[in-house]
């Protein structure tokens, strides 16, 4: 369990860093952790908008789970003032629907359910309880990632049943579309998923630098007619950036729901697109989807 603790975290705040950075303004005052665990997602909130967060609710199903997690928020001293205040713990969700949180986070959860319907439910609840955000991480294996994508689908196919929600489910990160994801639609099947480096706790036989392997989704809300936003045409690296003699292979997922293996150079795209993409890496978004026809291909006709 310890030796987990710092990759979900690591795992998590770089998910929640796709919000700090494409929403800027976002200011959080409630924060919903569902299946909350050890409370990393508390600790990596924290550590973006600590300064507006007030109320952060963790729901475990597990007594001693959540005693654990407080003694961890006390530096394990029963008496001492816990390093982040407002922090709630539950072993149920809030029954009112009136009951909504800014952030609704939901870390290594769904692989904890037993089955589809589960899963299912589970987020529709999840969604009923946000505001602003709801965010899923799941371990970057095609389970994981099927999970997400399940779950992905589950929202913007019954929000079209919700006749009252003025502000539907839109797909905020890492998705640029809201197609079937190419991944799953291809012959061989990838879990899209990014790797996220983290120094791990010092444990025996774990001191040097470890590499958590995650995949993410994360759904905004959005105003009526709204679903417009700054970036969506953008494209998203699904690799790590091959960096070569005066070009780089860059594989994308691109807002026509295809994948492409870009060539960028400075002298086919231009200087500073090139800089720009040799400076980028797995999981950067980039401001540019195609290039000329020799330059570009989609991983259907490779």
């Amino acid at each position: 369990m310890a030796s987990r603790l710092a990759g979900g975290y690591a795992a998590v705040k770089r998910a929640l860093n796709e919000i700090k950075k494409k929403d800027s303004s976002f200011a959080p005052q409630s924060l919903l952790d569902f299946g909350s665990g050890l409370g990393t997602v508390v600790w990596a909130s924290h550590s973006y908008w600590g300064d507006s967060l007030k109320e952060m609710v963790c729901v475990d199903s597990s007594g001693p789970m959540n005693v654990l997690a407080e003694r961890l928020l006390k530096g394990d001293e029963e008496r001492a003032e816990p390093h982040i205040k407002q922090v709630y713990f539950r072993q149920f969700l809030p029954v009112s629907p009136k009951v909504q949180f800014d952030l609704v986070v939901a870390a290594f959860t769904l692989s904890e359910l037993l089955n589809v319907k589960e899963r299912e439910d589970a987020v529709l609840t999840l969604w009923r309880k946000t505001s602003s955000y709801l965010v899923l991480v799941e371990n970057g294996t095609k389970e994981g990632h099927q999970m997400l994508m399940e779950a992905r689908g589950t929202l913007l196919k019954k929000q079209d049943k919700i006749v009252h929600d003025i502000r539907p489910a839109a797909v905020f990160a890492p998705c640029p579309h809201e197609q079937t994801c190419p991944k799953l639609a291809s012959a061989i099947t990838t879990p899209c998923n990014f790797n996220q480096m983290y120094q791990p706790l010092p444990l025996p036989g774990r001191n040097e630098r470890q590499t958590e392997k995650f995949s993410y989704l994360i759904l905004a809300r959005t105003e009526l007619g709204g679903t417009e936003s700054e970036g969506v045409d953008w494209g998203r690296l699904i690799s790590p950036v091959k960096r070569r003699t005066r070009h780089v292979h860059c594989r994308m997922c691109c807002p026509d729901g295809k994948l492409q293996h870009l060539v960028v150079t400075a002298r086919k795209q231009s200087r500073d697109v090139y800089r720009c993409a040799r400076s980028s890496d797995w999981g950067d978004r980039l401001p540019m989807l195609q290039g000329d026809d020799e330059d570009a291909e989609s991983d259907s006709e490779r």
